[in-house]
């Protein structure tokens, strides 16, 4: 009893505690998502690269380290991985693709890496190959930004969500318990039962309990529909818990 009595006077500290800790366990998983949009959307950019420099008489390697210095981050981050395990481990361009294609947690970039690997070693028609290629990249990643557009207003809907639960709370918590305390005098028990209204205090806890569970499952839901990953969404939730926090106890801090 002693730890939910402690957790219940010390609301705000927990409620901002909490938040600051989901951010920072659904950051990474975030990032990751992020990391691989932004890589994915370059695949088809970097296999025009690549077949131009192909075309252009240029070796399997020299052609990755053009591709790296025209592409932008995170491919050329990757690109230079690749680079640098032909350099110091002493791999094959080829060896060293499929290497980094195994750390890197996306499927189109295994595809990428795996079609690349295979004209190479194939002794196909290099540039033809890859400028296939690129134009089915492209069709998919086209098809993914234009979901990824739909879904993004979902992040803001979320938010907007939130704070018109904590304004609705505030709006309960500082202005309606008030008035309902001065129309509710106090009287004799009437049949054994005694009138109770709600302290500002507990309401306090109440909404923010509420308004914490409601951003954590949200976020969850938010991270799942729009990033794919539901721990990502623990970002969100965190942030939210955080912004909820705040807003209920800034009318406090206002003397309201």
């Amino acid at each position: 009893m002693a730890v939910f009595e402690l957790l219940y006077d010390w609301a705000f500290a927990v409620g901002v505690a909490t938040g600051v800790l989901l951010v920072a366990v659904g950051l990474p998983a975030w990032r990751r998502s992020v990391f691989i949009y932004r890589l994915e959307g370059q695949i088809p950019q970097v296999l025009r690269v690549l077949s131009d420099a192909a075309a252009a008489g240029l070796d399997l390697k020299s052609a990755v380290e053009a591709s790296a210095s025209l592409a932008l981050r995170p491919m050329a981050q990757v690109l230079r991985r690749v680079l640098s395990l032909t350099e110091m481990g002493g791999l094959t361009v080829e060896e060293a693709f499929w290497q980094v294609a195994k750390e890197v947690p996306s499927a189109d970039f295994r595809r990428f890496a795996l079609i690349l690997i295979e004209a190479a070693r194939s002794g196909a028609r290099l540039p033809e190959v890859l400028n296939v290629a690129a134009r089915s990249f492209a069709t998919v990643v086209e098809f993914r930004q234009s979901v990824a557009s739909q879904l993004r207003p979902y992040v803001a809907l979320f938010y907007a969500v939130m704070v018109v639960y904590a304004v609705l709370a505030d709006v309960l918590v500082y202005f309606l318990l008030p008035q309902l305390a001065k129309f509710t005098p106090p009287q004799a028990p009437v049949g054994g039962i005694q009138p109770y209204l709600l302290s500002r205090d507990t309401a306090l806890r109440v909404l923010l309990i509420s308004g914490g569970v409601g951003g954590v499952i949200g976020g969850l839901v938010v991270g799942r529909v729009v990033y794919g990953v539901a721990r990502a969404g623990l970002l969100h939730g965190g942030i939210s818990l955080i912004l909820v926090t705040v807003l209920l106890w800034a009318p406090l801090w206002l003397g309201i």
